[in-house]
This record gives structure tokens, C-alpha cells and sequence, in this order.
């Protein structure tokens, strides 16, 4: 049977073209490599690299085609690797969760970690504040087990994701702006101002909301100002920068000199989405899901 090992040389080499180089990214000495290459083509009869060259050196042309197969079955073994590891970790962890901040100001995240210290109290947990496209990257490339997201159009092929909580959105404004008299905002009302926005760096999400808001109320688009998060866009509000269009949870952040108001003639709702990753611990999935009453929403495909 082919060794992970000659394979994973073998790929080293004819993608850094170098027996050294290759052995700098493995972390061994470039005798092993040359071992290594060797055992594998001995294994399959066949010269896979060729030598003949001082600088630069290359695959074969049989070497060039079984290139990718060698690729495949490593992501393969990998996968598998981790999915063993996974399996071993299902009641001790560790557990990696990502969040948004409005999960964390919603309560999303304290009732899962709530409910996981109580059911597997062995469980490591590690939560990490995390913006959407990073926890989607992080969820990819195996760093992140599940993520608490905001929509998206789609997630982690493989995966599956549920939406967990729904916000209706309000506008936070300043103490001293010319609408806090009011007890709901209309959203004509809100023709000329400007809104703050966080995670701008997002495509989807808030900037479409306020677009949607602009259409209801036949208004022109407001001008959009771009933050980094929740917390400075509520300060800027604070300070009449802007408004804010906001989840309703962000009223729990107690800043000084901003309100809330209820939007009187258009609803939409912020939703939080739980994306997991397919080998993520099972029983750790189930009392989360179980916790919100449940299922898997969206099956994704491979």
C-alpha cells in the first residue's frame, strides 16, 4: 500500500521543483525526501521524477498526470485524518466556535455554551469573536468547527446550517436626534439621513437592508457611512453621526445617548445561522440543535 508520507513527497517536490525545498516545507532532511521519492516509485514501477536536470526539476510526463491523483488522495487522507481526531474529541473536545458579536449580545452563544458545559461538561469550548467571511474561510480550512453567521447566499459545502435566532432590526439613534420624540420611526421619515454601517467589508447583509428600507419608504438611498462593528457604529450614532440600522439585541450594549426605536411600517429581521462543519462532534451538534428545537435547515451539498 502507497504511503501518505512518499506521497506527500513526491508533491513537494514536483511543486517546488527542488529536493531541498521540498524538504524545507515537509520539516525533514532532503535524504528523506529522496527515500521517500524513491519508495514510491519503486511501489509503482514507474520514474516519477526527473533528475536529469541541475535547477528546476520536474515531474515526468507519467509523474505530471499522476500529479493530481496524489493531490486528491492526500486532501483524502486528511479528511479522514480529521475526521478520526473528531470522532476521538466527540465528548472531550476541543470544540472551536466562532461568533458574531450580535450572537454574543442576543444570547445565542451564552445559551449554547450554557447548555454544552451541562450536557458534556468534558467538552473544551473555545469561542472566537469572528466576522462572517473570516468564520466562513476558518470553517474551510478546518480551524473553526461550527460558526455562529449572519445570512448568507451560501455557506461550507458539506456542512449544514440552521438558522438559530431572528431580530427584528430598529433604528439607534442619537438622544438628541429630531425623531427620538416618536415612539415608532416611519420610514419616510428618514429621508437625508445618513446611516452607519458595521462590516462593511461584507457584500451582503446591512447595506441591502438599508436599500430595501430606502425603497419601502420611497426615499432616495441614504449615504452610507462604513465601521468596522456594532459598537463604534453606536457610538457614531451616539455622537449624531448617524443612524444605525440595528438588531434589537444591541439595546443590551447600555450605551450612553443613544435609543431605540421600533420601525412602524417595515419588518425585516436579522437572523442568526449556525454553520457546521460535517465531521464537527456530533453529540455537541445535537444538544445545540436540540437546544433551539431544531433541525438541519439547509443540507448542503459537496
Amino acid at each position: 500500500m502507497i504511503d501518505g508520507k512518499c506521497l506527500a513527497a513526491f508533491v513537494a517536490i514536483s511543486e517546488t521543483r527542488s529536493f531541498s525545498r521540498a524538504a524545507d516545507v515537509l520539516g525533514i532532511a532532503q535524504s528523506v525526501v529522496s527515500k521517500r521519492l524513491r519508495r514510491l516509485e519503486d511501489q509503482l514501477g514507474v520514474e516519477l521524477i526527473d533528475r536529469s536536470a541541475k535547477v528546476n526539476i520536474h515531474a515526468t510526463n507519467v509523474g505530471q498526470l499522476f500529479l493530481e491523483e496524489a493531490r486528491e488522495t492526500l486532501r483524502q487522507l486528511d479528511r479522514a485524518e480529521r475526521s478520526g481526531r473528531n470522532l476521538a474529541r466527540d465528548s472531550s473536545g476541543p470544540l472551536s466556535i466562532g461568533f458574531v458579536f450580535s450572537a454574543a449580545m442576543n444570547g445565542s452563544l451564552v445559551r449554547i455554551l450554557s447548555r454544552l458545559r451541562a450536557a458534556l461538561p468534558e467538552l473544551t469550548v473555545l469561542p472566537r469573536l469572528m466576522e462572517t467571511p473570516e468564520q466562513l474561510a476558518a470553517l474551510e480550512a478546518g480551524s473553526l468547527d461550527m460558526a455562529l453567521v449572519r445570512p448568507r447566499p451560501s455557506y461550507l459545502p458539506g456542512g449544514t446550517a440552521t438558522v438559530i435566532c431572528s431580530e427584528a432590526l430598529m433604528v439607534c439613534m442619537s438622544s438628541t436626534h429630531r425623531l427620538v420624540e416618536a415612539d415608532e420611526i416611519i420610514s419616510r421619515e428618514l429621508s437625508g439621513e445618513r446611516f452607519i454601517v458595521p462590516q462593511f467589508r461584507e457584500q451582503v447583509g446591512l447595506n441591502d437592508s438599508v436599500r430595501r428600507l430606502a425603497k419601502a419608504g420611497g426615499i432616495v438611498m441614504p449615504e452610507i457611512l462604513s465601521t468596522e462593528d456594532f459598537v463604534s457604529a453606536a457610538c457614531l450614532a451616539a455622537a449624531g453621526v448617524g443612524l444605525v440600522l440595528a438588531p434589537e439585541s444591541l439595546c443590551n450594549l447600555g450605551l450612553k445617548g443613544v435609543v431605540f426605536r421600533p420601525l412602524g411600517d417595515y419588518s425585516e429581521c436579522l437572523e442568526t445561522v449556525l454553520v457546521c462543519r460535517k465531521d464537527a462532534p456530533t453529540r455537541a451538534v445535537n444538544q445545540i440543535l436540540t437546544l433551539f428545537d431544531k433541525r438541519p435547515a439547509i443540507a448542503l451539498q459537496d
